[in-house]
């Protein structure tokens, strides 16, 4: 797939639903130079075409870890966006990409940043892990 190709999959605002069918035939290795992007439609899960982003990037898990791991750094103050990531997207990937993710997310909770303790992130991190853990009932 060429660039002005995979360009026509990247929505062109949060109401953009017609790149979706395309996007879940997409193989992995075709994707990969657009999901940086395509993350970025996770930003906001009031979002209208956020819950259907998050179905394409479960699609590619161990693809998409890394973009994670950097949107949850302690140098990324876009804390709503790790607020949505943690609660929307990573319970929906694969076992073993959650796996490699737990680390960060513990980070979170264990050292969270002021801006991160001041968004709530600590809290929705920690919710999660006690999930995984078994030690919080789900959320209704």
């Amino acid at each position: 797939m060429n660039c002005s190709q995979l360009e026509k999959l990247i929505p062109k605002d949060k109401f953009d639903f017609e790149p979706f069918p395309a996007l879940m035939i997409i193989t992995e290795e075709e994707v990969k130079p657009i999901l940086p992007k395509l993350l970025f439609f996770v930003a906001d899960m009031n979002w209208p075409i956020a819950s259907e982003m998050v179905k394409v990037l479960v699609r590619f898990s161990e693809s998409v870890v890394p973009l994670i791991k950097e949107v949850l750094k302690p140098t990324e103050t876009d804390e709503e966006w790790k607020c949505f990531i943690i609660l929307a997207l990573i319970p929906e990937l694969s076992a073993n990409s959650q796996e490699l993710l737990l680390e960060t997310v513990q980070r979170i909770c264990d050292n969270p940043t002021n801006g991160e303790t001041r968004g709530d992130v600590w809290e929705i991190a920690k919710n999660y892990i006690d999930r995984r853990n078994g030690t919080l009932s789900p959320e209704p």
